[in-house]
């Protein structure tokens, strides 16, 4: 028998997983209610140079992975978001050896089949696709590589043990594409991003496998767009609401606790939650996830001229992990095994860092950086901003990267989005929308359920 009431979509968290589902599900006909603490329809992706940490902004990465394209592809179901919002972005890792000449490898065609083409001959790249296969199939608790920490003031004396490229390139692109160490990222969470289906390993892309994404056309543009079509759509906006608590049968939620504001939910209707770990943790604590946020250091210098096109190192580098260029910023986030000297701050390690980075960029990608900054006559390096906080996403240790797989909220009509949910995707903008894509159609399978 069909039910009196239509159904309704509460989405809880109104960053770009929670505006991008609410606008498409509003479109496809269904009553959405949008609640946020802060601002709706404002993403993490800030300008780059200023954030703010309490609200688990960070600087993010500007340029991802995104071999699918699935982001692009996104945006472009609405003709006014300009299309250079989502550009791609040439990358390359830069892997070195005490004995050997630096390897510099393109990225741009897809990270496995990188891997793969570089080894000289057919039964090498037969037994590296083998192993990327296997890594996927791994147990979570085999690790992509030792602990080994480095100290700031002894970078010159450390000779940390050597590995082989290969395995030094799965360790660089763990603690870039998770934001946490090798050492507590496992080997199969990884092999199932870099080779997530048999076809990849065949797959050429014809376009770049790394994508940048403009934060002030997503910000001022691409969301108050979303934005528009939401109400046109019929969508509820409700700003200032942080979720305190949810109250529920054993199958189903029944109340949303909004401070003393208080909203029922019935059988019928349909809750997501997309919000940070720690809020989620906090409302839900059966959700089974730990709110352990991974953890990011970055450096943001400024440039005084535009790049023209984004690209990005992933350096095998004792003080670096990876440089972002892109438009007129330079992000530059840490290796995690450096320690800071506790009698110093930030600001006496920059130079270092930028030297470094000039280097890099140089030998790399052919970049010379002096010619698109400036330096003041007292500095040393051009002016930058130092970040130094949580990650928007947990931090996904053996344990946590096996519980993705079998997540269940749990009740019936409780769903999740965000990056940190796919298991086939790092955290980023292309982990967001293949949560959005995921989500939808759970929705839409859900309602139709209880519309019968």
């Amino acid at each position: 028998m069909a039910s009196f009431a239509a159904p309704r979509l509460h989405v809880i968290g109104a960053g770009l997983a929670g505006s991008a589902l609410a606008t498409q599900m509003a479109q496809d006909g269904v009553s959405v209610t949008l609640y946020d603490s802060g601002e709706p329809f404002t993403s993490r992706w800030t300008r780059g140079m200023k954030t703010a940490p309490e609200d688990h902004k960070v600087a993010e990465p500007e340029i991802f992975y995104d071999p699918e394209d699935l982001v692009r592809h996104f945006f472009t179901q609405w003709p006014e978001i300009p299309r250079k919002l989502i550009r791609p972005a040439h990358a390359v890792i830069g892997l070195k050896h005490p004995r050997r000449s630096p390897a510099i490898i393109d990225l741009d065609h897809g990270i496995a089949a990188a891997l793969i083409a570089r080894r000289p001959t057919i039964f090498a790249r037969l037994f590296t696709a083998w192993n990327l296969w296997f890594s996927r199939y791994a147990s979570e608790d085999r690790r992509v590589r030792q602990h080994v920490r480095i100290a700031a003031d002894t970078i010159e004396n450390q000779q940390a043990p050597r590995a082989t490229y290969h395995q030094d390139a799965l360790a660089t692109l763990a603690e870039v594409l998770f934001s946490m160490p090798a050492h507590n990222c496992s080997a199969s969470l990884l092999g199932r991003v870099l080779l997530p289906t048999l076809r990849e390993m065949q797959r050429h892309n014809a376009s770049h496998a790394f994508a940048a994404i403009d934060p002030i056309i997503l910000n001022d543009i691409a969301l108050p767009a979303l934005r528009d079509h939401f109400i046109a759509a019929g969508g509820d906006i409700i700003s200032g609401m942080e979720l305190g608590d949810i109250d529920s049968t054993a199958d189903f939620a029944t109340d949303l606790f909004f401070g003393d504001e208080q909203i029922e939910v019935r059988p019928q209707d349909a809750v997501v939650l997309a919000l940070h770990p720690r809020p989620l943790c906090d409302a839900v604590p059966d959700i089974g996830m730990p709110p352990a946020p991974a953890h990011r250091r970055t450096f943001v210098f400024q440039a005084s001229k535009s790049f023209a096109e984004p690209c990005c190192v992933l350096a095998d580098d004792d003080l670096v992990r990876a440089i972002y260029c892109n438009r007129r910023h330079i992000q530059v986030s840490m290796n995690s095994s450096l320690i800071l000297p506790s009698d110093g701050t930030a600001d006496q390690l920059a130079a270092t860092i930028w030297q470094r980075v000039t280097e890099l960029c140089d030998q790399h990608l052919n970049l010379d950086l002096s010619q698109r900054t400036k330096i003041e006559s007292t500095d040393e390096c051009p002016a930058f901003s130092y970040v130094d906080c949580e990650a928007p996403f947990p931090e996904l240790s053996p344990g946590v990267a096996a519980l993705r797989h079998r997540l269940a909220p749990p009740w019936r009509n409780l769903f999740l989005c965000g990056d940190a949910f796919p298991p086939d995707y790092p955290p980023g903008p292309a982990a967001v929308i293949a949560s959005v894509m995921k989500v939808r159609a759970q929705l839409h399978e859900y309602l139709k359920l209880r519309d019968l």
